[in-house]
Parts: structure tokens; sequence; C-alpha cells
């Protein structure tokens, strides 16, 4: 290789890598036309006008983190606006502005459900660990958004305290909620949630629920759900619900599950028939693909 092409080798990598890795600098090493970029991002950012509001959310978001300081010292400027406020949070998000964080935990505070909906979305992105019990007490909101954006939030963390806090949203009157509990505890598989699990899958009216309820007791390998699940097979009136059933039914592997498996493989939808036949060859080791006699022979035999 020719030494001018290895220098420009060498360039393009540290080029690529200065993209990769931002410096954070203090706002005292910025520059002054820097510093008057940032402050008019900020200053399009407070602006009533919705399009100039988003005009200044792009900009500093292509300013980057050095914008950051500026952002975090805006969410307690008494005189900003909800909307930017919240433009301001989502920001901080995109970022993924550790050190906005402090401010962030601050804005959960606010009297704006939404703006405090924002915060909890943005700690969600961040995922830095000091938000774990901030986002945890948020589960407590009164408001519907807050709680169903911090149950979202919480998916980010890995912390066992997080599956127990949250089977208590499963009963929320909310069904957003109900969605958003159900979608952190299927993410957060802990057997202690199995019976919360259960019971929403059984009595919850939201469709999207029972499904990602019956998925959830599927990766747990919940024996004790076969009941309900094989019943759930050929009953419930959903076919997303259906076919998540079979999924995990064959993720369980009981042979209890068997004869409404191949009950399954009767239904109108495709997917849940297919789902089914799956199941039955993981549970069966045989592979009659969906044909619907065979198996009815097979299992008389």
């Amino acid at each position: 290789m020719k030494r001018s092409s290895i220098v420009f080798c060498a360039a393009a990598l540290f080029i690529t890598l200065s993209f990769l890795f931002v410096p954070y600098l203090p706002a005292a090493e910025l520059s002054s036309k820097e510093i008057k970029k940032i402050e008019n991002g900020l200053k399009k950012l407070k602006n009533q006008g919705r399009s100039i509001q988003r005009e200044g959310y792009m900009e500093l978001k292509n300013i980057g983190l050095v914008s950051v300081p500026y952002l975090s010292d805006a969410l307690k400027d008494k005189d900003i606006n909800r909307e930017s406020r919240i433009l301001v949070c989502d920001l901080l998000g995109e970022l993924k502005a550790k050190d906005g964080v402090p401010n962030l935990i601050y804005t959960l505070k606010n009297e704006s459900y939404s703006i405090r909906a924002a915060a909890c979305r943005a700690l969600g992105k961040i995922a830095d660990a000091s938000a774990v019990d901030p986002l945890l007490e948020m589960l407590n909101d009164e408001e519907s958004d807050v709680k169903e954006s911090a149950a979202y939030a919480l998916v980010s963390f890995n912390d066992k305290r997080i599956p127990p806090a949250s089977v208590k949203l499963l009963k929320d009157q909310n069904e957003r909620v109900r969605i958003a509990a159900i979608t952190l505890l299927d993410n957060k598989l802990d057997p202690i949630t199995a019976e919360d699990i259960r019971e929403a899958f059984k009595k919850d009216k939201t469709s999207k629920v029972r499904q990602l309820a019956a998925r959830a007791l599927g990766g747990l390998k919940d024996k004790e759900a076969v009941a309900i699940l094989t019943e759930a097979i050929t009953e419930d009136s959903d076919n997303f619900v259906r076919e998540e059933c079979a999924i995990s039914l064959g993720k369980i592997g009981d042979a209890k599950a068997a004869p409404a498996l191949i009950e399954a493989l009767k239904d109108e939808y495709k997917d849940v028939q297919l789902r089914a036949s799956y199941a039955l060859e993981n549970i069966t080791g045989k592979k009659f693909g969906r044909n619907y006699n065979e198996w009815s022979k097979w299992n008389e035999g």
C-alpha cells in the first residue's frame, strides 16, 4: 500500500472516531460562535410557534452534546412554556445526555403531567441507573400518561425491583397503562409475577394485554398456565391471542396441550394453524405439519 493511501486511511479513521466519540466541552471552552448558535437554538425552542420550536430543536440536536448544559438549565427556567419544556426533555433523551439526568429527575415533580411524562421518556432513553428509583415512584403517579411513560422507560433498566413494582399496573383502569405494564413484565421475566400475569390473561378485556400476557407466560415456561392457554387457543375471540397461545404452549412443552393444539389446526387463520403445528412438533417430535387428520390419528393411537 502506498504511503499516501496509508495517510488517507488514517485520516479517515480519525474523522470517523471523532464523530463517534463527540467530546463533551464545558461552556467555558466553547467559542463565542458556538455559544451564540446554542443560544439562538434555545431562543427558537422557547418560541410560541410550533414550526420555529421544531427548527430550534433540530439546530440543537445537530449541535449535539455541547448544548446539554444549556438544555439542562432550561428545565429550571420558570419562563419556559410547557411545549418548549417537553421538547427540551425529548432532546436530552435523543442526545442520551447523562449530564441532563439530575434536572430531568427534578422535572418529574413538575405540575404538568405531560412534562412529567416527557421526563420519564427521556430518562428511559438515557438509561442512567440513578433514574430507577424516581421512575419506580412515577408508577404511582395519578395520571395515566405518566404511569405509562414510566413503565415503558423502565424497560431500559435491569433491576430486580422493577417486576414486583409493576404488577399493580395490570389492574389499572386505563388500558394503555395495562399494555405498558405487561410489555414491561414481558421484557423483565420474573417467576414472582407469573400469578399476576395469569390473572391478567384470564380477566383483561383488552386483547393486546392478553396477547402480551400469553407471550410472557411462554417466556416464563409457566406450566401452571397450560390450562388457561389451551382453553384460550380455541376460545379467545382474537386471532393474535390464539396465535400467541400456540407459541407459548410450544415453549412450555407440556404434552397435555396437544389435543387443544390439534384443534387449533382448524382455526380460520393460517398463522394460528402454523404456530399450532410448530408447537406440536416441538412437544411431540412428530412432523405432520398442519394435517389435522394425521395429528388426530396420532393422538387417538
